[in-house]
């Protein structure tokens, strides 16, 4: 499937983070963001087998190098071969692929993880899973980031409706999915292992109708004025 660039607000100033698909080289950055979001007891996402799950996509948020460079930097992961790919360039090559995996790059020169989601596909549903920012970087647009982001791969993988769980008493969360249209649907007594809370569950309108498609393109318009236009890069 062909990536998406996704860019809002021009003329507005740049956002200093951007949105690309996660890589096997980012699980111990997400996994380290996905400990410091939730509490002790939180059943950590299996990300090494997640990323190969046709079913699912998961996204992260990058804090750019230089936010005028965004798209570049969001480009260039694509560019670098993933590690559980055989490298390309003939039969000695692919032998050599097989039993040996390319380095990811060093520490220093990796993009650093601000946030991560997750959704998966079920027959017309997408359905987030996990969504969460480091606690040094919210209030900063990058929750909301992601949630476009989300939507948009939704968009393209031809979803009818988005669901969600959040906790009963995250009330911050709440409004901002109302923000997108969410609404309550039920509740899911004692959902959340850590405490036994309930989960509000939420859901959608029609993404793919006319009226849903110009909330969006007004809250990303919104959200570019606010916060810099963003580059949002999914698959």
């Amino acid at each position: 499937m062909d990536r998406a660039i996704s860019t809002y607000g021009s003329p507005a100033p740049p956002m200093g983070f951007f949105v690309r698909p996660m890589r096997m080289e980012d699980i111990p950055q997400t996994s380290a963001v996905e400990r410091a979001c939730f509490p002790a007891g939180w059943i950590a996402t299996p990300f090494k087998k997640e990323l190969k799950n046709r079913s699912a996509v998961y996204l992260v948020a990058c804090e750019a190098a230089d936010p005028k460079n965004a798209l570049a930097e969001a480009h260039a992961f694509d560019h670098a071969p993933a590690p559980e790919e055989p490298a390309k360039g003939g039969l000695l090559q692919l032998v050599k692929g097989v039993f040996s995996q390319p380095e990811p790059p060093p520490e220093d020169q990796r993009q650093k993880i601000v946030g991560f989601v997750g959704v998966w596909f079920m027959v017309d549903e997408a359905h987030i899973t996990v969504i969460g920012v480091r606690d040094e970087h919210r209030r900063h647009g990058i929750g909301e980031l992601l949630l476009l982001a989300a939507l948009e791969v939704s968009f393209q993988r031809g979803a009818h409706v988005m669901t969600l769980e959040v906790r009963v008493s995250n009330q911050a969360a709440q409004g901002l999915y109302k923000k997108y249209g969410y609404q309550a649907a039920g509740v899911r007594k004692g959902y959340y292992t850590d405490n036994k809370e309930d989960a509000l569950i939420m859901t959608t309108e029609a993404i793919g109708s006319s009226a849903y498609r110009a909330r969006y393109e007004q809250l990303a318009q919104e959200h570019a004025q606010r916060w810099g236009a963003s580059v949002r890069w999914v698959g």
